[in-house]
């Protein structure tokens, strides 16, 4: 039992920041309905405990993806993992309606 616990906090001591700036670009008339759920701010920061750089770049591929389809033509996601930028950035475009 302690030993699972050790590996637990020895695991969580690897893990680091995994800082995303997500900027989303509204479709014309769309701007205050497409900003809406972000407190009409753009662009936004998130950050994450991930265990490494690799989770972190996962994480800023899988946010770039564009959910609310109609409402942003584009949306493009940086990532840095304890400070340091992984020199990769990840986007998704739509069509607007």
């Amino acid at each position: 039992m302690m030993t699972v616990a050790t590996l637990m906090m020895a695991q969580a001591a690897f893990a680091g920041d995994c800082n995303i700036s997500v900027d989303r670009k509204a479709c014309p008339g769309k701007e205050v309905e497409a900003m809406k759920p972000y407190n009409g701010k753009n662009p936004t920061d998130e950050t994450k405990k991930l265990d490494s750089a690799e989770a972190c770049e996962k994480w800023a591929e899988k946010t770039s993806k564009i959910v609310r389809k109609g409402t942003l033509t584009e949306k493009k996601v940086s990532a840095k993992f304890d400070g340091k930028d992984l020199g990769k950035s990840f986007s998704d475009k739509a069509e607007c309606k």
